[in-house]
């Protein structure tokens, strides 16, 4: 039986493209100016990192070598980011994570911390050096981290990162509060964001003050999908104040802006119109 032309350049178009899927990255993290680390809502993981150092968009052939090299296959995971390991700038750190909680790791060593449970291997492939660390987050998906260098690699740096920078916790609640002046000359500001626009997702609201140069993020906060639209802070008097709220990759849905002198008069209107004299 003889296979027609069409079937054989189908089966090649296949295998091409097979050969060819990039891995993608990962919409459930994120990270906020001033907040030293990469958070994910998804495994709720948190790991210490530099936002000038991470990539969480682009991932190179060799890092993608180093992937496959462990058996981590584009179909399989989503990735976390890419970086470098605190310690030496010329180890790359790949973080990936997935929903397939049952795949196993019996060739791997089991190792225990005082905070994690994980499996390590290392192995030496097409000139790099490799360690491919995997946990089993609290909430489900597995998370991997891989490093990679052309030198050889000294563990005990890669230890200290997993058992130092690698944090997961039950309920993800990062946020950032950078109010510095004392209770006396605070007020609370109260924001509403039009219910419409909530979204049903993990989003960020981040709370910047505006001076005549420049925004400085003083506070931010990871709210959960759906969550009830009004929310209050305290910020410090006479000053403006601008309010965010985003997705997690920051595109902005709604802001506002605000000096303390019209929140006070905002707040008095309020109590007038409810009674309160």
């Amino acid at each position: 039986m003889r296979s027609s032309p069409i079937l054989l350049l189908a089966i090649l178009q296949a295998i091409v493209f097979t050969s060819c899927r990039s891995y993608e990255f990962s919409k459930h993290g994120f990270m906020v100016e001033n907040d030293p680390n990469y958070h994910n809502v998804r495994s709720h993981l948190s790991v210490a990192a530099d936002a000038e150092k991470i990539d969480m968009s682009e991932l190179d052939k060799e890092n993608a070598q180093a992937l496959r090299s462990f058996g981590i296959k584009p179909k399989q995971v989503e990735l976390l980011f890419v970086t470098h390991l605190p310690t030496d700038s010329l180890v790359e750190v790949i973080g990936w994570q997935s929903e397939d909680s049952t795949r196993t790791f019996s060739n791997y060593l089991a190792q225990t911390s005082k905070n994690h449970r994980y499996w390590y291997k290392k192995k030496r492939s097409k000139g790099q050096h490799m360690v491919h660390a995997v946990y089993q987050s609290p909430n489900g998906p597995q998370v991997g981290l891989v490093f990679s260098s052309h030198d050889p690699l000294k563990e005990a740096d890669i230890n200290q990162f997993l058992n130092r920078d690698v944090r997961f916790s039950r309920e993800l609640f990062p946020d950032l509060t950078g109010v510095d002046c004392v209770p006396e000359n605070q007020i609370g500001w109260g924001i509403d964001i039009p219910a419409e626009l909530v979204r049903d997702e993990h989003t960020l609201l981040k709370i910047y003050r505006v001076g005549e140069q420049e925004e400085q993020l003083i506070l931010y906060t990871l709210r959960n999908p759906g969550e009830f639209y009004y929310t209050a802070f305290s910020v410090c008097k006479d000053a403006t104040y601008k309010v965010v709220y985003s997705d997690l990759q920051h595109g902005e849905i709604w802001s506002t802006q605000m000096h303390t002198d019209d929140i006070i008069e905002q707040d008095r209107l309020l109590m007038e119109e409810m009674g309160y004299q």
